[in-house]
Parts: C-alpha cells; structure tokens; sequence
C-alpha cells in the first residue's frame, strides 16, 4: 500500500532509472523500467486533464473537507477560512472539545445547520452547511463515523446528499480494518446514490488511500467520479502537514455523482496534519446522473 501511495515519486525515479540502465547498455531492464514507468504515467496523466467542466451550469456549492487531527485544528483559523471558502464543511477526527471550541469561535453563527458524531480521539466526524438539512443519518458498522445529511440548496430540483467519510489507515498499523471498511463503502455509495435518486451526491473525507491503489479506484463506478481527476486539478497532496517539507501523499479526497467539480486545491489547517481540500462543485439544477 506505501509503494502505492508513493507511486508518482516513484514513477520519477523510474525514469532515472531507464536513462542509467541506457547508458549502461543493460537493454533489457532498461525496457522493463521504461514499461512500468508508462503504465504509471498512464494512470498519473488523466488528473491533469479537465474532461467535463466546460459549459457547465448550475448552482455553485463549495466544499472544504478537513481532518482536525484529534480535535487539535485552531478554531479560530477554521472558521476564518470556512466563511470565506465554504457552503459546506466535512470534518474529520472531530472530537466533543473541538466542537465546542469552533461554536465559540463562531462557526455556527455561518454555518447554523450541523450534523455531528464528535468522539474522543479520531473516530468523530461532523457536517456544518449554509443550507438547511434533512433526512439525517450515522451510518453504522465502519471501525470510525461516517454521517449523511441531505442540503436544500436553491435552484435546485433535488436535495443533493453530503456523505462525510472516515477510514481507518492501512499503515502502520494492521490493514484489515481498513480493508473491511474500503470493501464495504461501494455498497454504502451504492445506497446513498440510490436514496437520493437523480439528485447529486457529494463524499469527502479522509479515505486514507490514493489514486493509486486499486480498491480506492474501485469506488469510481455508477457514476462516481474523483474531484482531482474531474476537475483536472491534478495530485493534491494533503499529508503529512506538520513537518518542514511540503505533504506528499494525496489520502483526502473528495468524490461526487450527479455534479461536477471545476476547481479542487489544498488549504492549511494549523494544528492539524492534514491540509484540507476545497471543492468547487455545479449542482445541476435539475440533477440527473448520465
């Protein structure tokens, strides 16, 4: 799973390598280098590309997405940049203290309607809208929180679906709740897409994958599609963000069905670990899934 996440550096480094084996006259690894290095360019090449967002009309929602590391992210910038940034908020590792530390800060002042699962630690998550919400869920059975709400936006003829996603990492520790919690959600997106019917569905969070590995590009079926790739935006690294050089592994991620994302870049979030995300995404007005 590590070399999967760190797939794009590596794909790099291969191509140093095709250059050394040439020189070396070593054609036959040369060859093998210059292969995997293409077949990683190949699944590297289409973030970069826009496939859908000209001419798209409908209403704009913003979406920041953002693990809180324990409840430790400083309020006080999180509401400053949600004000100016978002329609809606996605929170990961949302803990009972951070919630009452973002509500004195004035979070709910902008955002009245919330939806949340705080828990002691990194298993909480939570959901704060501009847009009144109904038909509220928890979605059990995940080793962390996952929450649903559907939004009321105006101009739009159905209430899209926010889905706000935690799972468990695959590294250091075992991988098997991570695999049993990556093995289930197509179902849940399967269910939350058929629940809302044409209308849009917006999923962020902190999947702990990448690109790269093949059960997260598995959830990119019935309709769904990666922020990164749709908007063409590229990798967004957002992890780690708490040492001196720059994140580098791309585990946060917004995906959507029924709408489209024309914009996706990263946002700092002090106190955490994790840059967030903010998605700008079209809600058709009359939603319907090609």
């Amino acid at each position: 799973m590590l070399t999967a996440a760190l797939s794009p550096y590596l794909m790099l480094c291969g191509l140093v390598a095709v250059a050394l084996l040439v020189l070396a006259r070593s054609w036959i690894l040369a060859m093998v280098a210059l292969v995997v290095s293409v077949v990683t360019l190949a699944l590297e090449v289409p973030l970069y590309l826009r496939s859908d967002v000209a001419h798209v009309e409908g209403v704009i929602v913003r979406v920041i997405t953002a693990n809180l590391r324990n409840g430790s992210a400083d309020p006080d910038h999180l509401v400053k940049s949600a004000e100016a940034q978002a329609d809606v908020l996605a929170f990961q590792e949302l803990t009972p203290r951070e919630v009452d530390r973002l509500s004195t800060a004035g979070l709910d002042a902008t955002f009245p309607y919330r939806w949340l699962e705080p828990r002691r630690g990194a298993s909480g998550v939570g959901l704060w809208s501009r847009f009144p919400m109904h038909d509220t869920k928890r979605i059990d059975g995940y080793t962390m929180a996952f929450v649903s709400a559907r939004i009321r936006v105006a101009g739009t003829s159905i209430d899209p679906s926010v889905l706000v996603v935690h799972l468990p990492g695959p590294w250091p520790q075992p991988i098997d709740d991570w695999r049993r919690d990556m093995d289930r959600l197509p179902t849940t997106l399967d269910e939350v897409a058929e629940g809302v019917g044409g209308g849009a569905v917006v999923v962020a969070g902190d999947l702990n994958s990448t690109m790269d590995m093949r059960p997260f590009r598995s959830l990119l079926r019935n309709g769904y599609r990666d922020a990164a790739e749709q908007s063409g935006a590229g990798i967004k690294p957002t992890f780690p963000a708490d040492w001196p050089l720059p994140p580098f592994i791309a585990i946060d991620h917004v995906v959507t069905r029924g709408c489209t994302t024309t914009s996706l870049r990263t946002i700092e979030i002090p106190g955490s670990d994790h840059r967030g995300l903010v998605a700008t995404i079209v809600i058709p007005p009359s939603s319907a899934t090609a």
